[in-house]
């Protein structure tokens, strides 16, 4: 009689137990991917794991040592911008880097779902910012001095337009 009491409630322990580890393995991606220790290594994402090692250890010293007189610092090579984006601006919305200088963005979006897009001689950047969700984005400046002006991708008002900055490279 025993056996048979678990035989007929198979199906339901069968399904509370998948249930509990579908439930552990999204809480562990999800907590992985906020926290930025993702399991994907790969070069270009705008997570913190997304970033070369020796620019995530420049981010590590630029967030425990912030700059005093603005908003970005070379660490060890490396130009680290802590950017904001704001409706309808970018702060700072002028970066000023040397030729081939790796450079690491932190973009941080306080109240909008909003994007940075960059077109470079090698390449494009497009990434989007969802609020309070900081984004890390990685390229080395070209190799000839030039400005190079980034602007909003996503609408997120009547001034989209005129969301832009520019990049210095001298």
């Amino acid at each position: 009689m025993y056996s048979v009491s678990i035989i007929e409630h198979a199906e339901e322990i069968w399904f509370a137990v998948m249930l509990v580890l579908v439930a552990v393995f999204s809480g562990w991606n999800y907590y992985n991917v906020l926290s930025g220790h993702s399991v994907s290594l790969r070069y270009g994402l705008p997570l913190f794991s997304g970033l070369p090692p020796q620019a995530q250890q420049a981010v590590k010293y630029f967030e425990t040592h912030p700059p005093k007189d603005g908003y970005s610092e070379v660490v060890n090579g490396i130009l680290v911008v802590n950017m904001t984006v704001m409706q309808y601006k970018y702060v700072p919305n002028v970066i000023v880097a040397n030729t081939s200088e790796p450079v690491v963005i932190i973009l941080n979006s306080l109240n909008i779902s909003a994007g940075f897009y960059l077109r470079l001689p090698n390449g494009v950047i497009n990434v989007n910012s969802v609020p309070g969700v900081p984004d890390y984005i990685y390229f080395v400046t070209p190799s000839t001095p030039g400005n190079y002006t980034w602007r909003e991708p996503e609408y997120v008002g009547y001034a989209t337009s005129y969301m832009t900055g520019t990049l210095e490279v001298v």
